[in-house]
């Protein structure tokens, strides 16, 4: 570099730098305020997470622990109401929903009302369950379209079907809920759609007990599907 040039980088650099002091000058109180602002938001959450989050955490935790013994022994609708002594599940979702104990509750409650027959509270309670890992995410969108296939609806049913396939294609939960899908998919007279479904489970998930019926499902949905 010239002696000229670099003469002329150093004042722009000055220049550069005079304005930024300048600028700073100018808007000081605004940035005072803004880094205050900064700090305050930082101490905002800390305070949430340390001061209210933990402990609310712990305390849902505590009141779901006998909601789940209860579950795990089939007594669902004492899982689901409590006993006075103790929270259930819809209760501690309603109370404790931001926590995740709270979202857990949402999951065990919404399957509690799916097997007590209550499909429409199922629904509402899996919707709100959230996160969970990827097998959570399957479990619950599955569960929904089997509350869906027990009311009718035939394609909700296959629509959260599909969800809980995309959602995780482990080799417990996917080939289950194709084998589902193509159920529905037969019901409604698509045929070939649900062949193709056994086919995929055929190819995909060979191990599963699935894929052992595969077979004689694509042979049934083929004569179904010459005669139409």
């Amino acid at each position: 570099m010239t002696q000229q040039k670099s003469k002329e980088a150093l004042e722009q650099i000055e220049a550069g730098l005079g304005k930024a002091n300048l600028f700073i000058e100018k808007n000081s109180k605004n940035i005072i305020y803004g880094g205050a602002a900064i700090v305050l938001v930082v101490a905002a959450y800390f305070a949430y997470q340390n001061w209210y989050k933990k402990p609310l955490e712990q305390e849902a935790q505590a009141q779901i622990f006998q909601a789940q013994q209860a579950f795990e022994q089939d007594s669902l609708q004492l899982a689901l109401d409590g006993d006075g002594s103790f929270l259930g599940f819809a209760e501690v979702a309603e109370r404790y929903g931001r926590t995740a104990a709270g979202n857990a509750a949402c999951f065990y409650a919404g399957v509690s009302y799916l097997y007590l027959g209550q499909y429409e509270d199922a629904i509402v309670y899996l919707k709100k369950y959230s996160g969970g890992g990827l097998l959570g995410r399957a479990l619950s969108q599955g569960n929904i379209g089997d509350a869906y296939l027990e009311l009718g609806d035939l394609d909700n049913a296959l629509k959260y079907y599909r969800k809980a396939v995309r959602a995780s294609d482990n080799p417990m939960t996917a080939p289950r809920f194709l084998a589902k899908a193509a159920l529905v998919l037969e019901q409604q007279g698509k045929y070939a759609d649900a062949a193709g479904l056994y086919e995929q489970i055929r190819s995909d998930y060979f191990n599963s007990p699935e894929a052992n019926d595969a077979e004689k499902h694509i042979a049934k949905l083929k004569i179904l599907t010459d005669r139409e």
